[in-house]
């Protein structure tokens, strides 16, 4: 049997914040400094080359760039000039500007010789342009870009116009979309002198590359679709938006995440834009605007009701306001989400006020057809800072409950309370609080108990299991109501808290017993099918997983939409059961399929807690640095929104993919973090957070006892009935250099006969016998299950394997294919995948004091370890002895060949 090598860790990952550490100021200022520096030109490609393919043509005497302002038209002119100059053409820029539309010749005054005076001649200076560009021609084809040609005088435009019909030089110029131009500018185009490129706002990937580029690090998914919304592909507003957000602080950077929280407040630059289109706006058209920066979209008779329709078409006409139609309703909005947000903040709140009541008393009187009318009404009544009808308040706290909106939820939800208190609205303020976590609220308004005594039993249950870890009072309070009407609710909720307790085999009993009633509501079989799917997954029936799972798939679509969670509650079991059963790449992508269908249903919450989910799948696939992103935008978008109580399960699980990703010392900071939230961890992921702890201790060098903490997981595994992850218990174990594990694991395989846990067992086999095939066999299955990680240190300790025990005709190939796999856990070290002589030669606590003294002294060494100064020392003096060497810096030296490439 040959011996594994220590972790050696070297990598960091660089831009994330600790995670005890508030918003990074200096990342701020550094996200302002990217925004200030000019932006790459991207998503214009094929502009560019039409432009340059124009020129070289030579049949057009220019282009003309249409489009509105800040989309790019000025930096596409310039981009071009800078493209043909750079090929040796003549190039000349002029800009029109308000100040010199009124100079003849304002404009093209660069293109005049700078000593020659007209005198008031226009004709003179005229023939003194075409004199000019015409020796300039001589030596080289001329091109001139003219930005903002709408605000062209007579005469530079006229001049642009002689030189376009002498082909003197080929234009490009840029007018902004629906001004008036000269009638000379226009005469271009509508001459066919020129080719006309009508400038389209960037589509969201590139968006996406921008916002890539100038952000030092991820940035929240749902934030990044805020921010494209609010630019809606306008470079210039993108850069407005971060220059001024950044600034106010609701562009912020927390764990190394950017997140854009709050609203987005316009200040310089796009406030004095937009301001300036309404300066000229009547009171009419203005109060058209403002109802609908209040409540947009309206219906097209309701403002007509209210502003009257000369109002409308004069808003329509210039361009802040847009008709469209949503099945038979017509529909008025806003042209831009800018436009409400800039009206929103100039609007004195007194007005707001009215404006908001006038909308509500006015909606109220007309019926509610649409699934988020209730809500939009009860917004309104928000906005309004006055309850008119409390019920339509609370059916929009539960639509915004629905949606995933729990801080919009609670708002509204607290406004009934106020407003009409009594049993119904402490009851649905109480199911809000239970959903984001603070069970001591939930459990204070449960004392009112109301006319529902299963949904109170379930709030006052789940107050005492998750807030304060009391199964036994849990399961007594939910007994007590299994026996009232709609008391399958309670038993299905006990069923989710007897998985959550690791009581896998009694959660999958009673989840069985709901779905064979044919009493059982909707509600109450959802549940039990997914808490049933996650259980059976932990006892290892991937049949019975896969079963439940599929049958709760079709409970949810058929319960929609009056069970907007049902989605949610079934792939939350879903996932959690291919979890447990190894299926870590179908996990990926379940978590990732939710995670983007949350964002396009706009429920920022749900998403981040399926981003979290994503982060875990992808940690047990061995992709660390995708999983830490993941991770870390669960962490910081959720915000306090607890949903599932995995919150602590999430940091956990950061600590293991930091650590793996090489820095020790701010993974176990995570941990440190997960051990001080509030309220109990789930018996479930018992387990689980020992082998990520353990992982958080190798990367300190002590594989010791990270092998002693596996052990412990598997342990509390094997106690609880939780067979299918003490096989990855045991697994790990034998990972970190721990030994006599391969019985216990084929055990295991033969009950479990799932393929990780064959696979577990046979790797085990190989790494125990020093045999290659076992490893190569279960190589395979890790890979067809997505864990690249394990296959590739399977492949690593196959090729060590065939070359000790002389079968080197194998291990080339071997080899190589462990490189590849090894390319897919970039900047990952692990003892599989540390390559000889460190493995075979040293003991495992000499190979553990080796790797640390590459990098520390032997006191830090032997206090990390536990040992004293002299006993670091003796075993370093061995390991010197036995590698042949005698220094510290020829053991780094080593220690850096020997790590996989």
């Amino acid at each position: 049997m040959f011996e594994l090598a220590p972790v050696a860790v070297t990598a960091k990952a660089e831009g994330v914040t600790h995670p005890n550490e508030a918003p990074d100021s200096k990342n701020r200022r550094a996200m302002r400094g990217a925004s200030m520096r000019v932006w790459p030109l991207v998503g214009r490609e094929a502009e560019l080359q039409e432009i340059t393919s124009a020129f070289a043509d030579g049949r057009a005497a220019g282009v003309v760039i249409a489009g509105e302002a800040g989309v790019g038209r000025t930096r596409l002119v310039r981009e071009a000039l800078s493209v043909l100059s750079s090929d040796g053409h003549r190039t000349v820029w002029a800009a029109a500007t308000n100040a010199t539309s009124s100079i003849p010749f304002g404009a093209a005054a660069v293109l005049l010789p700078p000593d020659w005076h007209s005198h008031g001649d226009r004709l003179a200076a005229l023939t003194m342009i075409t004199s000019q560009v015409r020796e300039w021609a001589g030596q080289a084809r001329v091109v001139i870009g003219i930005d903002d040609a709408h605000l062209l005088d007579d005469g530079s435009a006229a001049a642009l116009l002689h030189l376009a019909h002498q082909r003197l030089a080929f234009l490009v110029i840029s007018v902004r979309r629906r001004e008036r131009v000269r009638d000379a500018v226009s005469a271009l185009w509508e001459e066919g002198l020129v080719h006309r490129i009508e400038l389209a706002p960037l589509p969201d990937d590139v968006v996406d590359v921008l916002l890539d580029r100038v952000l030092a690090g991820p940035l929240e998914g749902f934030s990044r679709r805020r921010i494209r919304r609010v630019a809606s592909g306008n470079p210039m507003l993108l850069r407005e938006l971060l220059r001024e957000a950044s600034g106010r602080g609701t562009l912020a950077r927390e764990h190394g995440v950017w997140r854009f929280a709050g609203r987005f407040r316009p200040d310089g630059r796009i406030r004095d834009i937009v301001l300036g289109r309404l300066a000229t706006a009547d009171p009419d058209t203005r109060l058209v605007l403002d109802l609908l920066a209040c409540g947009e979209p309206l219906s097209l008779t309701t403002v007509v009701r209210l502003a009257g329709q000369h109002a409308i078409e004069t808003a329509e006409s210039s361009g802040m306001a847009v008709i469209e139609h949503s099945g038979a309703r017509v529909l008025l909005r806003l042209a831009h989400p800018l436009y409400g947000e800039v009206l929103q903040d100039a609007m004195p709140v007194s007005r707001s006020m009215r404006l908001s009541r006038w909308l509500a008393e006015i909606k109220l009187t007309l019926p509610m057809r649409r699934h988020d009318d209730a809500l939009r009404v009860a917004l309104l009544q928000a906005r309004a800072q006055e309850v008119i009808r409390p019920e339509i308040v609370r059916l929009g706290a539960q639509q915004a409950m629905d949606r995933g909106d729990l801080e919009t939820a609670e708002r509204l939800a607290r406004m009934v309370c106020t407003a009409q208190p009594g049993a119904e609205a402490d009851g649905l303020l109480a199911d809000i609080l239970v959903f984001r976590g603070n069970f001591q609220g939930a459990q204070h308004l449960s004392a009112s108990r109301g006319s529902d005594p299963v949904r109170w039993a379930i709030t006052r249950a789940m107050c005492a299991y998750w807030g304060e870890g009391d199964a036994v009072q849990a399961d007594e309070i939910l007994d007590s109501a299994a026996t009232e009407p709609n008391g399958d609710l309670a038993v299905g909720t006990r069923a989710w808290l007897l998985l959550f307790d690791a009581r896998c085999a009694s959660a999958l009993a009673l989840a069985c017993g709901v779905l064979a009633s044919d009493t059982a509501s909707q509600q109450a079989a959802v549940w039990a099918a997914g808490a049933g799917a996650a259980a059976a997954g932990f006892l290892g029936l991937a049949d019975e997983a896969e079963r439940l799972g599929q049958r709760g798939v079709a409970l949810a679509d058929a319960a929609q939409p009056d069970l907007p969670w049902a989605p949610v509650q079934v792939d939350l079991g879903r996932w959690l059961s291919l979890l447990a059963l190894g299926e870590a790449a179908r996990a990926c992508r379940l978590a990732d399929h939710n995670y983007q269908t949350a964002l396009d249903a706009h429920k920022p919450v749900v998403a981040a807690f399926w981003a979290g989910c994503r982060g875990v799948a992808q940690l047990i696939q061995g992709h660390p640095g995708e999983a830490g992103e993941s991770l870390r935008e669960a962490i910081t978008a959720l915000d306090g929104n607890d949903i599932f109580r995995l919150t602590r399960c999430f940091h956990t699980a950061l600590a293991a993919a930091t650590a793996l990703g090489g820095d020790s010392a701010q993974a176990r900071a995570w941990l440190d973090r997960a051990g001080n939230l509030p309220g109990p961890a789930h018996r479930l992921f018992a387990p689980w957070f020992h082998l990520w702890e353990a992982w958080t201790t190798a990367s300190a060098g002590d594989t010791t006892a990270a092998a002693a903490i596996c052990r412990k997981a598997a342990h509390i595994a094997k106690e609880t009935d939780l067979p299918a992850v003490e096989a990855a218990a045991r697994y790990d174990t034998t990972r970190l250099g721990g030994r006599g594990e391969h019985s216990r694991l084929f055990q295991l395989a033969d009950q479990l006969a799932t393929p990780l846990t064959i696979a577990l067992a046979s790797a085990a086999t190989g790494i125990h016998t020093g045999h290659g095939d076992p490893l190569t066999e279960a190589a395979e299955a890790f890979a067809a299950l997505g864990h690249d990680l394990l296959a590739a240190e399977a492949l690593t300790a196959a090729d060590r394997a065939y070359r000790h025990n002389g079968q080197r005709a194998r291990a080339p190939v071997i080899s190589e294919r462990a490189v590849r796999l090894r390319a897919r856990c970039p900047d990952v070290t692990t003892p599989l995948l540390t390559h000889e002589p460190l493995a075979t030669v040293l003991t495992r606590r000499e190979r553990e004091v080796a790797v640390l003294a590459a990098q520390h002294s032997s006191r830090h060494i032997a206090q990390r370890l536990g040992l004293s100064v002299t006993t670091v020392n003796n075993y370093l003096a061995k390991a010197y002895a036995k590698l042949g060497i005698s220094r510290r810096a020829q053991l780094a030296d080593l220690l850096d060949r020997e790590q996989p490439h």
